[in-house]
């Protein structure tokens, strides 16, 4: 699906096409495209002028953040959070091109349509026209998507928690580890955008305009943010890996220590019917009317016994 924004006084008009035949640009527009195919945007190129190798990287799933600029066509390339997973919470991140030149300004994006949401319902006055700050507005709207994700993913951390406390199953600890995947991507995505940002930001073209230096600012201290809150989650759940995978290991032994109880209490009974049910004439209460009732009494009540005594000396090894 493509996209067309053009502002028209001080509105900005909207056109949506399925076909890129059907397309018609004016100097300008803002096109955005969904989800592409080699064939549309090879046609783009030739619409816009925009170099096609520039728009075909948006195809490349490995594309890394960086900027090229090649004779007054720029292109940027920034790793943008996206739902990989639903049913087990995994997320990645996938590329999301911007490429433009001095007439047109094209954006493409595959997986997460989540940040262009964001953008025009965070930002009142959006200007086609204006590619730097339209660019920092894309930036920022990123990092604040990165710290959305990163709430979530710590809030099923913290589901993940609960459940593991009283866990034996290793469920739990795999879960955690997709956690962790994550957050390396999120890590590995966030620190190449933070990087693309810092050479904006050093670049005449965009610390030319002091209206935007508020903007500037403000998203250089929101991908920080984001940053610095995927490393805390990391450390975090690196420790909650190791102190859940001992946590896992103690509840085995407690499930273990309790079965071994059962297991002598239970021996003892078997223990007196073994040696009473040998096949001798001389056993005690052999030929007793009430003998059987007898050892029955008996027999619980040295399991009761023994019971008592275990759970004792459990509790006094805690103690210690």
């Amino acid at each position: 699906m493509i996209t067309i924004y053009k502002e028209i006084n001080k509105t900005l008009d909207k056109k949506v096409y399925e076909n890129i035949d059907e397309v018609k640009l004016e100097v300008g527009s803002w096109i955005h495209v969904k989800d592409p195919t080699q064939e549309v945007l090879e046609k783009l190129s030739i619409l816009t002028d925009i170099p096609s190798d520039l728009l075909l990287c948006a195809l490349d799933e490995e594309e890394s953040a960086r900027i090229d600029v090649d004779d007054g066509n720029t292109l940027i390339v920034l790793d943008t959070p996206y739902l990989s997973d639903k049913e087990k919470g995994l997320y990645s991140s996938a590329p999301f091109i911007i490429a433009y030149n001095y007439e047109y300004y094209v954006t493409i994006e595959r997986h997460n349509f989540e940040l262009m949401d964001e953008l025009f319902k965070r930002v009142k006055l959006i200007e086609p026209h204006k590619h730097v700050r339209l660019t920092l507005n894309i930036v920022y709207r990123l990092a604040t998507l990165f710290i959305t994700y990163l709430k979530r993913i710590n809030n099923y951390t913290d589901e993940l928690e609960k459940k593991i406390r009283n866990s034996t199953k290793n469920k739990e600890v795999l879960d955690l580890m997709d956690i962790n995947k994550s957050l390396i991507y999120f890590s590995t995505a966030l620190n190449g955008d933070k990087g693309v940002l810092a050479k904006l930001l050093k670049s005449q073209t965009y610390s030319r305009f002091e209206s935007d230096y508020d903007l500037m600012e403000d998203t250089q201290v929101e991908i920080n943010q984001a940053v610095e809150m995927c490393n805390i989650l990391r450390d975090v759940l690196t420790g909650m890996m190791d102190a859940f995978a001992s946590i896992i290991n103690n509840n085995m032994n407690v499930i273990m220590k309790s079965l071994t109880v059962i297991t002598i209490v239970i021996s003892i009974p078997n223990i007196i019917a073994s040696l009473f049910g040998m096949n001798l004439d001389d056993l005690p209460l052999a030929h007793s009317d009430h003998g059987f009732y007898i050892i029955l009494v008996v027999s619980i009540i040295l399991s009761i016994i023994g019971a008592i005594a275990l759970i004792l000396l459990s509790n006094r090894n805690k103690t210690k």
